[in-house]
């Protein structure tokens, strides 16, 4: 039981995990194409400015791939069914949180290739306001990636395994993508470049708030854990 729960957990954490980081390169090098047709003379720094930003993606899904690598290869001394709602729901929560990481990190990166195409004197602000945005969508995947580990490592030998077991489970439900202010404050950085500062603090302060929802997930996930 626990082996096939193991084994499910991997595959549904990695799956989910690849889901988020492959829309995001994806869409990031389709605006790279289009921003190379717009400036073909640019190609060569839009290119490097497309792989850091899919490096950034990625960066999900190498989380999914630890946590899709530890359940597979894991030595359990006291196997149990309460153990494998832990392994399922640690992958539920790795795999969902690293959807919207994966997606949102892909938006910033996108729209920083366009705009080196528009404004290719900014290019260096595009870049810096592209990696802070696109850094802040992958907390999300973090902290999933930290409540994962525990639902993983952590032995309850005393709790009981009904209703522990769906709590483990519902656990799993946390993260989410916030690259939309991220775009959004890249994208008018190419059409004003001396405003690059006050459209970084919008940014940070709208991916603060956005980003509270994750926060309250991994709360209420650590509720699940520790309290019920």
């Amino acid at each position: 039981m626990i082996k096939i729960a193991a084994y499910a957990g991997g595959g549904l954490a990695m799956g989910f995990g690849a889901i988020g980081a492959a829309i995001g390169e994806g869409y990031t090098a389709a605006r790279a194409n289009q921003a190379i047709s717009r400036n073909p003379e640019l190609s060569g720094d839009i290119f490097k400015n497309m792989l850091v930003g899919q490096a950034v993606a990625e960066s999900s899904s190498i989380f999914a791939l630890v946590i899709a690598i530890l359940l597979l290869f894991m030595d359990v001394p006291n196997p149990s069914y309460l153990k494998a709602a832990a392994f399922l729901g640690g992958a539920l929560c790795m795999g969902f949180g690293a959807i919207g990481s994966g997606v949102g990190s892909g938006y910033p990166g996108a729209e920083a290739c366009f705009g080196i195409a528009q404004q290719p004197k900014c290019s260096s602000q595009l870049t810096t306001n592209m990696l802070i945005g696109s850094a802040v969508c992958q907390t999300p995947a973090i902290f999933s990636m930290v409540v994962a580990l525990m639902l993983i490592f952590i032995d309850f030998p005393n709790a009981p395994l009904t209703p522990t077991w769906a709590a483990f489970v519902g656990a799993g439900f946390s993260g989410i993508g916030n690259g939309a202010a991220a775009q959004g404050a890249v994208r008018w950085v190419a059409r004003n470049v001396e405003a690059s500062g006050d459209l970084m603090r919008i940014m940070l302060v709208g991916q603060a708030v956005s980003q509270s929802t994750a926060i309250y997930a991994m709360v209420v996930s650590l509720v699940l854990i520790f309290v019920v």
